[in-house]
Formats: C-alpha cells, sequence, structure tokens
C-alpha cells in the first residue's frame, strides 16, 4: 500500500514539476506561450484543435527577440505536444529514465554490472555536443571531412562540461577502461543512431565521465558526459550506449 502512494505522489510532483517549467516558459514569453500554435505554416491557432501525435510548428521569438528555449524544436521548426512533454520530463527526472526509454534523443545510457551480472548503477544522462562537434559535423557535410566520431573514453574526473571542452579531462588509459572504439547501430531512414562499448574491468577503477572522439588518441571531442561515480573492480563491466539525434 505504501508502494502505490509513494507511485502516486511521486507521479503528481511529477507533473506539478513539469506543469511549473511550462509556466516559467510562458513568463519568459511575455504571458503566452508561443512555442505552440503561433506560426505561420499552422493550420489553427487553436491549440486544442491539434492532435497530440501532430507536428506544431513553433516561433521561437517575442517581439522580435530571441527567447529562453526550454525544449529542442526539429530542423523546421516543429514539435509534438508529446515530445515537449518528455523534453520537460527529462529535464527535470534525468535519473529515473530506465530502458525502454532508450529512443529518447540527445541521452547516455549508461550500466555497471559486477561479475555475477548484477546491476549497481543504471543511469540516463545529458549528451553535450561540445563546439568542436559542432564544427566537426559542419565539415562532415559541407567543409572538409574528417575521421568519424567513433570512439569512447572514460574519465573518473568530476567534470562540468562545457561547450568550450576539446577533451575529456583525466581520461582513463589503464584497468581495461582506456578509450575504446565503440559499435555503431543505425536504422534506415531513422533519425538517430547509437554508439555503444562494453568495457570490462581489469583493475580497480572508477568512472564519472565519458565523451566520444574521432581518434584513439587525441583527436577532436565531438560530445562529452557525466554521470553518477561507478567503481569498479576485476571483472565488472561498464556498458556505455550513446543516443544521438540529427
Amino acid at each position: 500500500m505504501r508502494k502505490v502512494v509513494s507511485k502516486r505522489a511521486e507521479r503528481v510532483a511529477s507533473i506539478a514539476i513539469i506543469a511549473l517549467f511550462a509556466g516559467v516558459a510562458m513568463f519568459f514569453n511575455g504571458g503566452r506561450l508561443a512555442y505552440f500554435g503561433r506560426h505561420p505554416l499552422n493550420q489553427s491557432t487553436n491549440i486544442e484543435t491539434i492532435p497530440v501525435s501532430s507536428p506544431v510548428y513553433a516561433q521561437n521569438i517575442w517581439k522580435g527577440t530571441s527567447i529562453w528555449t526550454p525544449v529542442a524544436f526539429a530542423a523546421d521548426g516543429s514539435l509534438t505536444f508529446k515530445g515537449f512533454i518528455e523534453q520537460m520530463f527529462r529535464k527535470t527526472f534525468a535519473s529515473q529514465l530506465r530502458e525502454g526509454s532508450s529512443n529518447l534523443p540527445h541521452y547516455v545510457h549508461v550500466v555497471a554490472r559486477h561479475a555475477d551480472g548484477t546491476v549497481f548503477l543504471d543511469e540516463w544522462g545529458h549528451n553535450l555536443r561540445v563546439n568542436s562537434g559542432i564544427n566537426w559535423q559542419y565539415n562532415q557535410m559541407a567543409g572538409t571531412t574528417a575521421a568519424v566520431c567513433t570512439y569512447i573514453a572514460l574519465s573518473n574526473t568530476a567534470i562540468t562540461p562545457a561547450a568550450t571542452d576539446t577533451s575529456l579531462s583525466g581520461e582513463i588509459t589503464t584497468n581495461g577502461l582506456a578509450r575504446a572504439l565503440g559499435t555503431a547501430t543505425h536504422t534506415s531512414n531513422a533519425t538517430s543512431y547509437t554508439l555503444a562499448n562494453t568495457f570490462t574491468a581489469t583493475g580497480t577503477q572508477a568512472a564519472q565521465s565519458a565523451a566520444i572522439l574521432n581518434a584513439s588518441s587525441s583527436g577532436t571531442m565531438c560530445f562529452e558526459n557525466t554521470f553518477t561515480q561507478a567503481s569498479l573492480v576485476p571483472g565488472d563491466t561498464l556498458a556505455v550506449s550513446w543516443t544521438v539525434t540529427f
């Protein structure tokens, strides 16, 4: 009974906090939710008449000025209601995301297991594309191409990921957690792919941050992430799976 009540209270709290975030977004829009129903491509300006599954084109300015944006829009400026709620939830309760949510964009899934298979860490975290990754992506698409970003590196440094970072501070090079080539998986026509690798500790080693780079050493860092520190002993594994949406 207690568990049922606890779950119910947790859901109520989640909805309340998401509603608060939406209210803050409206405040920064001059009291209006300019994200929905205020774009010339919309067939209707009545938010209630647009189906939940339909893309709604959003205007990301207010009175000709850029505004604070709590969500990510598609390249064509559209966003679904469902997408808005999912993004607000992920920003508020990222640590609660679990298996079954692997299709959520721009996130890293980290799972640590003991040698007997017991999971002692299962966490989702935000996937930050750093500035060097932005420039790398431009070059791959329209500039001078470079090596692909397929190497995963780990660190036990308590970093605060920043767009200006160009390398993973304190990168681990020993105990089975050295930079490794990840396995990329992509479904035809899908707008995302995953890059994953499972590290097996050969010595006592902790890790709490990761990055994707385009070389087995040095190279360009494209993405960066942190997670709850995982303390590994020989035989433990750390599975890191990046989801990148484009």
